[in-house]
């Protein structure tokens, strides 16, 4: 386990900007991601070798297969975000931030952003294809776009 100096940084500025509830909600909003793609890589027989905490968010490096599909690999880069969804689902008649962060958390990891699980996605079914380096275009412009989009939102 890596923790990054930006991830102590972002976690400071959520403490200092935040009540506690809505802190933890989106603590665990966060660890229902990555439990769901903990389980989906497990069920496929994959392993964990490291998981790193930075301020872009969490990241997990897994033990390199040379025989894992491509059907494995998008059952657990869609299991984070689905997870999410489940959660969003289950717990959307009791009120409160924790449903909610659960359905942005999952529709944000959906965005085709390069570090995003949705750019994952895209990468996964681009990758060794005449499409790669186009797709790698389209994510770096679209994540240009959305920077320029807070930017703008926030000025």
């Amino acid at each position: 386990m890596r923790i990054g100096f930006s991830f102590l940084v972002f976690n400071a500025l959520i403490f200092t900007v935040s009540d506690i509830r809505l802190i933890m909600a989106f603590y665990t909003a966060c660890a229902i991601h990555e439990a769901g793609h903990i389980a989906a890589l497990v069920y496929t027989g994959g392993r964990l070798s490291a998981i790193e905490f930075s301020g872009a968010g969490i990241r997990m490096e897994t033990v390199k297969r040379s025989f894992y599909s491509v059907r494995s690999s998008f059952f657990v880069l869609i299991a984070g975000p689905a997870a999410n969804l489940l959660a969003y689902l289950l717990l959307r008649g009791f009120g409160g931030e924790l449903p909610r962060l659960n359905l942005a958390a999952a529709l944000y990891n959906l965005l085709p952003l390069k570090s995003l699980d949705g750019g994952a996605l895209i990468s996964l079914f681009t990758s060794g294809t005449a499409c790669e380096r186009k797709a790698d275009i389209l994510i770096s412009a679209i994540g240009a776009a959305v920077i320029a989009g807070i930017i703008f939102i926030t000025r």
